[in-house]
């Protein structure tokens, strides 16, 4: 758990059979407000963006407790890496960052999770915020707040990433990302309170916007698809909720299910590898909500209480 406001990084033990949450311990991020927080294929270490000292740190995970141990010092990351996410190929980390619109790619060396840059960074629109591969790999999409628009890229296997073009968004998009089929891609627009979907072409990556737009809770954050593509979960900061989305396969269209309370301002939302179990990170209240899921109908359900969290909780990651 990234906390950003005491600058600190917390580990929890996961029991398998309830999800609940125990606090094994608390470390420094090593940066300045860390937003995010990524975990590479292996489980093996973990990487946080702070977002105002414009790095990213690097933590070795220990298999047995979870511990976190910092590896050297924060990598430089441009201006403001509100976003990070480990490319498809797993030996690849993207930062997206904010201040200086751009995204910058680093290699991880595997056996010592060090990161290095990788070529020129990507030009992005105004103030991108959130990054989505296309499951195939071959493309991603950068949603970037100020401009409202969806930038879309070519990527290859070595960080590159090639700008194809854009597609227009609504206000404030927040989030990205892909239904497992990668025919669709759904963005949450937190100024106008709605999501839109987008078909995906195959050949080209390119966006086309479906109708109609789907109304949500006030402040939608993240978006997040299970993997089977069933369900779509989506946090709303000012409504301190989320909601459930039923996913047509064949259209991508959404059909809200079920509604549930969060914390205050939850702006992040992970569900575990198993799809059993929901984590909400809320910012406001200090604390993460933890749901239960429904196999069948994917409702929510409050699998206990609030769990204690450092200041401002903003990212989750899961790890084995």
């Amino acid at each position: 758990m990234a906390n950003l406001f005491s600058n600190s990084i917390s580990t929890y033990a996961v029991e398998p059979q309830t999800g609940h949450l125990n606090l094994k311990g608390t470390v420094p991020s090593g940066g300045t407000n860390p937003r995010v927080i990524a975990v590479e294929p292996s489980g093996r270490f973990a990487y946080v963006g702070n977002i105002v000292s414009n790095d990213i740190s690097v933590f070795a995970i220990d298999s047995n407790t979870g511990s976190l141990t910092m590896v050297g010092s924060p990598v430089p990351a441009g201006n403001g890496p509100r976003f990070i996410v480990v490319g498809p190929t797993g030996n690849l980390l993207y930062a997206v960052e904010q201040d200086s619109s751009q995204v910058s790619a680093f290699s991880i060396n595997p056996n010592t999770g060090a990161l290095t840059l990788v070529g020129a960074p990507a030009t992005t629109d105004e103030l991108p915020v959130a990054l989505s591969f296309h499951p195939s790999g071959r493309f991603a999409y950068v949603a970037n707040a100020n401009s409202g628009d969806i930038t879309v890229y070519a990527a290859d296997n070595f960080g590159g990433l090639g700008l194809l073009g854009a597609a227009p968004a609504r206000e404030i998009p927040a989030s990205i990302t892909m239904h497992p089929s990668g025919k669709f891609a759904y963005v949450t627009n937190f100024g106008s309170n709605e999501i839109t979907i987008f078909s995906i072409n195959a050949t080209t990556g390119a966006l086309t916007p479906l109708t109609p737009r789907v109304a949500t809770d006030d402040g939608p954050t993240s978006v997040t698809v299970d993997r089977q593509g069933r369900f779509a979960y989506v946090t709303n900061t000012t409504a301190g909720s989320v909601l459930v989305f039923a996913i047509d396969a064949a259209t991508g269209s959404l059909t809200r299910a079920s509604t549930s309370s969060a914390g205050t301002n939850p702006v992040a939302l992970t569900l575990d590898p198993s799809g059993r179990f929901v984590y909400v990170a809320n910012l406001g209240s200090d604390n993460i909500t933890h749901f239960a899921v429904d196999a069948t109908t994917g409702a929510l359900t409050p699998a206990g209480p609030p769990v204690n969290a450092d200041m401002g909780p903003a990212s989750v990651a899961l790890t084995k």
